[in-house]
C-alpha cells in the first residue's frame, strides 16, 4: 500500500506544479483573494463575472478563480497522501531502505508549502514568495520520487563511478536547480518577455540597458505585485542572467553526459536528459519568439522539473550504496 500510494503522490506532485505553473503563468495567483477559500467560499462563487463579493475588493473572475481553486484542491489531495504515507512509515509499512525521517520531513515538508501557497495569496504575489513556493513544489516531487527509488530493489550490476565524476554531477544538480531558481525568478518578476520577442539578442541588442542592481530586489511584503513593478532593464537584466544561466547549464549538462557515457547502469538516464535539454531549449527559445504561449511556457516550466528529476536518479544511483 505504501508503494501504491506513494506512485500516486508523485502523480499528483506533477499534476500540482503542472497547475501552479498554469495558474502562475495565467495571472491567476489572486484569482481567490482569500486563502484557503475563494471569497468566503469552499469553491468559486456561482455570480456573475465582475461581480464584486461583499467584503472583497477585487472583482470576481471566474475563470481565474477556478484555475486558482483547482490547484488548491489537488495540492489539499497530495498533502493528504503524504500525510497517509506518513502514518504508514510509522506504522512500519515500508520496505528496503527508506526510514521513518523522509516520509516524516516529507509530511513537515508539505504543510510548509501550504503555508507558503497561503503567503503567496496574502503578500499579493511577492516574487519572493512566489519562488520559494515554486521551489517547494518542485522539492516535495524530489522527496517523493527519492522515496520512490528507495523502495526499489537494487541491482547487483551497478558500475563505481569515479569520485571526480561524482563532483562534476553534483556541480552540474547544483547548477540545473539554480537555473530553475532563477526561472521562477523571471516569471515571478513578469520578466519573461522584457527582452522583447528577439533571440538570442534582447531588445535587438547584444547589451542593451541593463539595470542588475534591482534584478535581485526582495521588495517589501506590503505591496502589490501582481503583475510586477520593476522597471523594464531590471526586468531585462533577469532575463539576460536567466540566459546565461541556461548557456552555463547547458555546457555542464554536455560535460556531464560526455563523462558519463561509459557507465552503462546510467544510459538511460543520459539519453532521457539528452532528450529532455533539447526539449527543454527549444521550448525557451519559443518562449521568446512566440511571445509566451501559455502552453508552451507550461511546458518549460514542467520539463525543468523533468530534467532535474533525470539528475536526482543519476545522483542516487551514484551516491547510494547498492546490493552486492
Amino acid at each position: 500500500m505504501f508503494r501504491k500510494i506513494l506512485q500516486i503522490s508523485i502523480i499528483l506532485a506533477l499534476i500540482v506544479v503542472i497547475l501552479g505553473a498554469y495558474t502562475r503563468l495565467g495571472n491567476a495567483g489572486l484569482g481567490c483573494p482569500d486563502w484557503p477559500g475563494c471569497y468566503g467560499q469552499l469553491s468559486v462563487p456561482d455570480a456573475k463575472d465582475g461581480t464584486t463579493i461583499q467584503g472583497f475588493s477585487r472583482p470576481l473572475n471566474i475563470v481565474k478563480g477556478w484555475k486558482e481553486m483547482l490547484h488548491r484542491y489537488v495540492a489539499s489531495t497530495l498533502g493528504l497522501t503524504i500525510l497517509i504515507l506518513f502514518f504508514l512509515a510509522l506504522k512500519g509499512k515500508l520496505q528496503h531502505q527508506q526510514s521513518l525521517k523522509l516520509p516524516g520531513f516529507s509530511a513537515f515538508f508539505v504543510m510548509l508549502q501550504g503555508a507558503f501557497g497561503m503567503w503567496t495569496v496574502t503578500f499579493l504575489v511577492h516574487p519572493g514568495i512566489v519562488t520559494l513556493h515554486l521551489i517547494g513544489g518542485f522539492l516535495t516531487t524530489i522527496l517523493l520520487v527519492w522515496m520512490f527509488l528507495n523502495q526499489k530493489k537494487t541491482p547487483t550490476t551497478y558500475q563505481n563511478v569515479l569520485k571526480e565524476h561524482k563532483f562534476v554531477l553534483l556541480i552540474t544538480l547544483t547548477i540545473l536547480s539554480l537555473q530553475i531558481i532563477l526561472g521562477g525568478w523571471t516569471s515571478a518578476n513578469y520578466a519573461a518577455l522584457s527582452c522583447g520577442e528577439y533571440f538570442p539578442t534582447c531588445l535587438n541588442k547584444w547589451w542593451p540597458d541593463l539595470d542588475f542592481t534591482h534584478a535581485l530586489y526582495w521588495g517589501s511584503l506590503g505591496a502589490n505585485y501582481e503583475y510586477g513593478i520593476l522597471e523594464n532593464p531590471a526586468r531585462s537584466a533577469i532575463q539576460v542572467l536567466h540566459r546565461i544561466g541556461a548557456l552555463i547549464t547547458t555546457i555542464f549538462m554536455l560535460l556531464l553526459i560526455y563523462l558519463f557515457r561509459n557507465y552503462n547502469h546510467l544510459r538511460f538516464n543520459l539519453i532521457l536528459s539528452v532528450i529532455l535539454l533539447t526539449i527543454q531549449i527549444t521550448l525557451g527559445v519559443l518562449n521568446v519568439v512566440l511571445s509566451l504561449p501559455i502552453i508552451i511556457a507550461v511546458l518549460h516550466n514542467t520539463i525543468a522539473l523533468l530534467l532535474l528529476l533525470s539528475i536526482i536518479t543519476m545522483v542516487h544511483k551514484t551516491f547510494i550504496k547498492h546490493n552486492n
